[in-house]
């Protein structure tokens, strides 16, 4: 289990007030995303602050984005990012956002 940082915790605080249900840090074919929605296929990861401790630099990082990215969309996961600052600015629109996401998920069902 990795460690939220605090902009994470403010982001599952107010996911949590507006009724969105949602895992924290869990454990999904090998990795950690930030926020994973049940039934959803929808993963948001906060960007910034919460690199993975491997990686050493931007391009790294991206890299390894990139290659998760592909692969839990191989697995039929969408996944949405969110820098640290628009979280700590703008969280109410980031929730909505979110909200949005899950309400497109929702028509996409077969």
């Amino acid at each position: 289990m990795h460690n939220p940082t605090d902009n994470q915790r403010l982001l599952s605080k107010a996911l949590t007030l507006a009724g969105v249900k949602h895992l924290q840090n869990q454990c999904l074919y090998g990795y950690y995303p930030t926020f994973i929605f049940p039934g959803h296929n929808l993963i948001v990861e906060v960007e910034g602050k919460t690199s993975s401790p491997h990686l050493h630099n931007k391009t790294e990082q991206k890299a390894y984005d990139q290659e998760q990215d592909t692969h839990l969309s191989q697995l039929g996961y969408q996944t949405v990012r969110y820098s640290h600052q628009a979280v700590k600015n703008c969280i109410k629109g980031v929730v909505l956002s979110i909200q949005r996401y899950l309400l497109a998920s929702l028509s996409q069902v077969d």
